[in-house]
């Protein structure tokens, strides 16, 4: 009896023993993930965000969404650190002041939940912050976010204008060309100078434009065109190889009828629907040595966007510090998401109830014995 009583002693000291030091370990684990003046003293805020639902694609026109119906269906899923959990629509989430969180303040702050978004080739990449608490430190004002990003493909409204091509020539007949020559052979701010200065506006394609005609087509397949000159196009833009026009009326999808025409060198110009005149169609104006070039373009490079693409959401389990005025530094704030803080009460319950155990295992032995 003496032996089993041992070993049953010994047990229970080992077993004593690994609940001490998981006890301790647990406790050093939690004290390395204390609040920080980093992240709000409250015991509440948000563990982590993620978009669970979202259409497969998005409408666009000129880098905006269009779809009006958008944003109500796209769903967010947060969690809080007391355990809370809620599905938020996002119907709003674009507006200024964005949208209201399911637990709207937080040690005093009235959070609130944005959105950005940008298009990039076939995507429109979205950016959603929940802004949860603000706190002062070092004499400075920051704000606790926490993020998740996703991206969606991006789509040309049936009634976007996609491109725009010139099928008549200006009237005009140039005796000489702005510039002989490539823009990109310049090298210093100072030949750059020399260059504009050397300029004549009058053998300028870009700012003699009457008489041309513009096509523009849409993404449903429609097109319209225009014969543009002084009396209805208003120059938005200009410098001598360089003008931006919008014909004056928009057309009947709200569409401003906007484009570019830069001078190229050599009597060959440019129109483009971007505002920079980049991935525009080359034209050969009329000169006094070719006096009915072809219309048919140099080389093309502006197309419509095609898309392709899948959604994919992320999410941010740690909030960053953000300064109220845009002007901090972004950096990784200790969000207080400790996941073995939860583990060091029952740990400490078994390590008590074990003891107790050996306890009067003792006292019975010392009574038996």
């Amino acid at each position: 009896m003496r032996k089993h009583s041992k070993f049953i002693t010994i047990l229970l000291s080992a077993l004593l023993a690994v609940c001490l030091m998981q006890t301790v370990f647990v406790q050093a684990f939690a004290t390395e993930n204390t609040a920080t003046p980093d992240e709000p003293t409250d015991d509440l805020y948000p563990v982590s965000m993620e978009v669970v639902k979202a259409p497969e694609s998005v409408t666009v026109n000129k880098g905006r969404i269009t779809d009006s119906t958008f944003w109500s269906n796209v769903v967010l899923h947060i969690v809080y650190s007391n355990g809370e959990e809620y599905d938020v629509n996002c119907d709003d989430i674009d507006s200024e002041d964005g949208i209201v969180p399911p637990i709207a303040e937080i040690n005093g702050y009235t959070g609130s939940i944005t959105v950005n978004y940008y298009c990039k080739d076939d995507t429109v990449n979205f950016t959603v912050d929940y802004c949860y608490a603000s706190y002062e430190y070092e004499d400075e004002w920051y704000h606790n976010t926490i993020s998740a990003e996703y991206s969606v493909k991006q789509v040309a409204d049936p009634h976007s204008i996609t491109r725009v091509e010139v099928t008549k020539l200006p009237d005009k007949v140039f005796t000489n060309p702005l510039y002989t020559g490539s823009r990109d052979d310049i090298s210093s701010a100072e030949e750059w100078n020399e260059w504009v200065k050397s300029l004549d506006v009058n053998n300028s394609i870009s700012n003699h434009i009457d008489g041309m005609e513009i096509t523009y087509y849409y993404a449903n397949g429609e097109k319209r065109s225009v014969v543009v000159n002084s009396s209805n196009v208003k120059i938005i833009a200009t410098m001598p190889w360089f003008a931006m026009y919008r014909v004056e009326n928009v057309d009947e999808y709200g569409n401003n009828l906007d484009f570019t025409v830069t001078d190229e060198g050599d009597y060959k110009f440019s129109v483009s629907l971007n505002s920079d005149g980049a991935g525009g169609i080359v034209y050969t104006a009329k000169s006094v040595d070719n006096p009915n070039p072809s219309i048919n373009p140099v080389s093309t490079s502006d197309t419509p966007a095609k898309p392709s693409g899948n959604i994919s959401s992320a999410t941010s389990d740690v909030a960053t510090k953000d300064n109220a005025n845009n002007n901090g530094t972004n950096g990784t704030a200790n969000n207080g998401v400790v996941a073995t803080g939860n583990f060091a009460t029952p740990a400490i319950i078994t390590v008590v109830m074990l003891s107790a155990v050996a306890v009067m295992f003792v006292f019975k032995r010392t009574r038996m014995f």
